[in-house]
């Protein structure tokens, strides 16, 4: 008998960002072109990244926002534009699966899942209705925010989050079957290579090196950080990323009088932060617990730095210390709003009984074996396994074999 050729089934990811530097998105995006899907992914322009983009098994599609350039407080026409020319990007994929990432998109998601016949699955990568905006906190935010969510998570084929304790929020706020949880934790198989150049250069002549990767925003204790310098004489820090934050940081810098030895740096590639992370002699976290998704968080930097052989220095978090006590790869930092708060817990992993360079080796062992994206990898496609394809099969039974 002879097997009838089937077209790829396809999936549109959306995403409204520029999609630059978010590791979960591209490992599960790369994920499913590895297991013969065709992954289309549409984002948002910002100006730098190109409208059309290969990537390793998939393509991203960027759309341009004219408002972008437009007065603050023309923050809502900024979001219709997007999904106006969202929708009819996702909508001209034709896709049989159609994925959100965060809340923005949800809307143009099941409007043109619907209309094209297809299912959704629901990335819930944040605690919408508990994270890091300013505006959370105003009255009209979870009056508007609960329903909508709720309803696209509710007709979601499938729904998925990043840690145990922001899926115990979703199922007690919206009732839902409880979602699967696929960790960000980075695709790595090898120790990465340190840099010793760029190690020299970022350590400006002190003793020890400290790292803070990721965004440069609110509440993640990086004013506090630089303060916190002050206390710590011998040690360099290197800020790598962007973000909001960035110039008062640098304000905050020549303030503390540590410009001598605190620098922020752009973002870079994974291959280039990993090798960059492993030059560094601790990571520090210090992430504000201001918001319900920042107390269940256990970043991507968390996992990255253990796998770089890299002790850490966390916030005193649920899902964090969990992590950092379990496996035992640094200290934890009681108040993340104070200085002395955050200099005492990296002068503990460098004061304490045990060689930081040996809590860094266990660190590196506990990460290759348990917390990277190898052992996350099946969570994600069992999550994906029975979401309906429009040829009648289930998408696990796409799956390459």
């Amino acid at each position: 008998m002879v097997e009838t050729h089937r077209p790829k089934p396809k999936v549109c990811v959306i995403q409204y960002n520029a999609s630059r530097y978010l590791a979960r998105v591209d490992r599960a995006a790369r994920t499913l072109a590895e297991e013969g899907f065709e992954v289309v992914l549409i984002a948002i322009g910002d100006g730098i990244a190109p409208a059309l983009e290969q990537r390793d098994g998939y393509v991203v599609k960027r759309v341009e926002i004219t408002s972008r350039a437009w007065p603050r407080w023309t923050r809502p026409a900024r979001w219709i534009e997007a999904v106006i020319k969202t929708y009819r990007a996702a909508y001209a994929e034709d896709a049989d699966v159609y994925n959100p990432r965060d809340i923005y998109p949800m809307l143009v998601a099941q409007l043109v899942a619907t209309r094209r016949r297809a299912a959704v699955v629901a990335d819930s990568d944040e605690l919408n209705l508990y994270r890091n905006w300013p505006w959370v906190g105003s009255w009209w935010w979870k009056l508007l925010a609960k329903p909508y969510e709720g309803y696209h998570l509710r007709r979601a084929a499938a729904t998925i989050t990043s840690d145990e304790g922001r899926a115990d929020v979703l199922v007690a706020e919206y009732g839902i079957v409880r979602p699967a949880v696929v960790r960000n934790v980075p695709d790595v198989t090898k120790p990465p290579t340190p840099d010793p150049v760029w190690r020299q250069d970022a350590l400006r002549g002190q003793e020890r090196l400290l790292l803070y990767t990721g965004g440069l925003v609110a509440n993640r204790g990086l004013l506090e950080l630089v303060d916190a310098m002050r206390e710590l004489p011998g040690y360099a820090l290197a800020f790598v990323g962007h973000g909001h934050l960035a110039p008062s940081i640098v304000a905050r810098i020549a303030e503390a009088g540590v410009a001598d030895r605190v620098a922020v740096q752009e973002p870079v590639d994974f291959e280039r932060l990993m090798s960059l992370t492993a030059s560094a002699d601790a990571a520090v976290i210090p992430i504000v617990g201001a918001c319900l998704s920042y107390v269940y968080a256990a970043p991507n930097k968390l996992f990255e730095s253990m796998a770089a052989g890299v002790p850490v220095v966390v916030s005193d978090l649920a899902e964090m210390a969990r992590v950092v006590r379990g496996e035992r790869v640094g200290t934890l930092i009681p108040d993340p709003t104070d200085p002395h708060s955050i200099a005492g817990a990296v002068r503990a992993l460098f004061e304490g009984d045990e060689d930081p360079r040996e809590i860094g080796l266990r660190a590196q062992r506990a990460a290759l074996a348990r917390h990277v994206w190898a052992v996350e990898r099946p969570k994600l496609l069992a999550a994906w396994a029975d979401v309906p394809l429009r040829d009648g099969r289930r998408a696990g039974e796409a799956f390459s074999r």
